[in-house]
């Protein structure tokens, strides 16, 4: 892959990101009346989203998925179930931040969580009775929990920024 990986979100993308959600929304539907799961929230529409509501600089190559403009590798992850998320991180995962977008598919909302944690603090999280995360990573597995029960709701945190899809702007 040639040229700049690290990519600015700025109003163009924006739209084009938000028109590709409600094809991915629409497409979404459909696979749920013909059977019970839904297509996962693609990264392409949930990152620069996420970009843009942080002022961050999307990465389209390895090394995060973000990076703030200070050089902070950024993590991301997403859930299109607002109630329910749950999250697999692969056995070596770095990062100085992870910030959580939960879409509100009912409302076209997504709010966004800068969650403050980085891969040290995240590694030291208890997901099981077995282990924590980083017991489960020393074994080359991928670890799976909640993040909105892991860090949300633990530790009382509010959206840090929620956009409007529908209207491509950020409310707060």
């Amino acid at each position: 892959m040639k040229g700049n990986y690290l990519v600015n979100i700025d109003e163009p993308r924006i739209q084009e990101t938000c028109d590709a959600y409600f094809k991915w929304k629409d497409l979404n539907t459909y696979v749920k009346s013909l059977v019970s799961r839904g297509i996962n929230m693609l990264d392409a529409i949930s990152e620069p989203m996420g970009c843009y509501c942080l002022d961050l600089l999307w990465n389209k190559s390895s090394g995060g998925d973000a990076q703030s403009r200070d050089g902070k590798k950024i993590e991301f992850k997403a859930t299109s179930n607002y109630d329910y998320d749950l999250s697999s991180f692969g056995p070596v995962c770095e990062f100085d931040d992870l910030v959580f977008l939960r879409f509100n598919l009912d409302t076209n909302m997504l709010y966004v969580y800068d969650t403050g944690v980085n891969s040290a603090e995240f590694k030291k999280i208890k997901i099981s009775q077995f282990g924590t995360v980083e017991d489960y990573q020393k074994q080359g597995k991928r670890p799976h929990l909640s993040i909105i029960k892991s860090i949300i709701e633990k530790k009382g945190l509010e959206p840090t920024v929620v956009f409007n899809i529908r209207r491509g702007q950020i409310e707060r």
